[in-house]
């Protein structure tokens, strides 16, 4: 069950129905009639080759926790996952003058209570379901998934992010070391900001980072302060980024939930794994738990801090469960933008400041954003 069928809500379905048609597939969107046509481009591309997945749709407000845990419990899907956000990155473009470079400058954590409230709401219609399905949540789980974690039927995985430095990374080496791609074991530990930047910038930005690299003739270690691993991969394998490059996102969470759906034990990176900050290297098992897989040298306490301290460069303070404190840079970004104070986002209070800074960006900027 996919709730969300937009940039990346479609294409995963398109790619994953093609490749595992025998599974069953629901989009769920608030419009019967977008949800209906995006499914039938989908039903288009997989019948070009002979493929005709059980594809369907159903319609649900993600608000309204009862009519979508009713709608999980009539379905009783086995996976679910959340391709939605009221506020896709790619809005922050149409702010106007200099305030699309306030709000990247700052960091997602100026939009945190817009990032964490539908995760929220799947996280609580599952609980209310009685579900077991596996949760995997596509809304900045580095940050988002330590927000919910502790609550019953929180998500355990992210997708993106940080997996998506991993094949420039191995490409990278592999040419460097003169192996075979398949012979590279990358292990990654870093935040969003990171991966996000750092093949921009060709350098971590100052964000700490642990980066391990496994070679049949031995290993090579990159960490905080060393840009070597991000120059390389920018001056041999830079690619195209921005919308155009999205597809690197939705593969990521092909491979992840093709895992799933197959019961396959197989290493990916993700964020948000088991609830904790920033992004780590994860091996999958049979029935989908997820076991942080860090290399050697590098205990899990040691790979968390090294998140906390980065994810303050993405504009986060702290975040544990039920609570995000955003940095100031952040909190000062979204007064100028929103015009409104950015307290700490709680569970008791995220609904009723992701609905006022939804009101107000609208009616200051005509966004047309919608929760």
């Amino acid at each position: 069950m996919v709730f969300g069928g937009g940039r990346l809500g479609g294409p995963l379905v398109d790619l994953m129905s093609a490749l595992y048609p025998n599974n069953r597939y629901i989009v769920v969107r608030r419009s019967i009639e977008l949800a209906s046509r995006r499914i039938n481009l989908t039903r288009y591309m997989c019948s070009q080759w002979g493929i005709y997945p059980d594809i369907d749709v159903a319609i649900s407000e993600l608000t309204n926790v009862d009519q979508t845990a009713s709608l999980i419990a009539k379905h009783k899907p086995d996976i679910i996952f959340n391709a939605t956000t009221p506020f896709p990155w790619w809005k922050l473009g149409d702010l106007p003058g200099e305030l699309t470079a306030v709000a990247n400058r700052a960091g997602p954590g100026v939009w945190s209570a817009l990032d964490c409230i539908l995760p929220l709401k799947i996280t609580q219609a599952l609980a209310s379901a009685g579900s077991s399905a596996i949760y995997v949540n596509g809304c900045y789980p580095d940050m988002v998934n330590a927000f919910l974690k502790g609550l019953p039927s929180s998500p355990i995985l992210g997708i993106g992010n940080l997996s998506n430095l991993i094949p420039g990374l191995t490409l990278t080496y592999a040419q460097q070391l003169g192996v075979c791609p398949t012979r590279i074991m990358v292990r990654l530990i870093c935040h969003h900001y990171t991966s996000l930047n750092a093949p921009t910038m060709g350098g971590s930005g100052g964000a700490p980072y642990h980066l391990t690299i496994d070679y049949p003739e031995g290993s090579i270690t990159f960490r905080d302060g060393d840009d070597a691993p991000f120059k390389n991969l920018k001056a041999s394998f830079s690619r195209v980024r921005g919308l155009e490059g999205q597809g690197v996102t939705i593969n990521s969470a092909a491979t992840v939930l093709a895992s799933l759906l197959k019961g396959e034990q197989r290493r990916h990176h993700t964020p948000g794994a088991l609830g904790l900050p920033g992004g780590y290297p994860v091996v999958l098992s049979v029935s989908g738990e997820p076991k942080i897989d860090l290399p050697k040298d590098l205990s899990l306490q040691d790979a968390v801090i090294i998140n906390e301290s980065a994810q303050r460069f993405d504009g986060i303070e702290h975040v544990v469960s039920g609570k995000v404190d955003s940095t100031t840079e952040a909190r000062n970004a979204f007064q100028k933008i929103v015009d409104m104070e950015l307290p700490t986002v709680t569970l008791e209070n995220v609904s009723t400041l992701a609905s006022a800074t939804i009101l107000q960006l609208n009616a200051k900027y005509k966004l047309g954003l919608s929760l």
